[in-house]
């Protein structure tokens, strides 16, 4: 019986090999770990497009476009880690919240 891995488990054990692979390194940091709450606006972009994509109808699309979906969504999940987007993004959201707290907006 072939057991079905969730994106949920395989983020996790994404997140758990970056890991490793820092501790591997001898204090050559390979790459920053993302933070949850990195993962948790990754995860929400991800969210966000496959649903964008699902709503849209497309021509020539085969039995398999869901799952082509889904597998698109998971590359464009890990270039959001990757590419430093979601720190960006939540080094922004912190700047302008402290502005706002400042009374800049008033």
């Amino acid at each position: 019986m072939k057991m079905k891995t969730t994106k949920r488990q395989l983020r996790k054990i994404i997140k758990e090999e970056r890991q490793k692979l820092v501790r591997e390194q001898d204090g050559d940091l390979i790459g920053d770990i993302p933070s949850d709450l990195e993962e948790n606006v990754a995860m929400a972009m991800q969210e966000l497009f496959e649903e964008l994509i699902a709503s849209e109808s497309y021509e020539g699309t085969g039995p398999a476009w869901e799952q082509e979906i889904s597998t698109a969504g998971f590359e464009y999940y890990q270039a959001i880690i990757d590419s430093g987007a979601a720190k960006m993004m939540l080094e922004l959201f912190a700047d302008v919240e402290e502005r706002l707290h400042n009374g800049d907006y008033a």
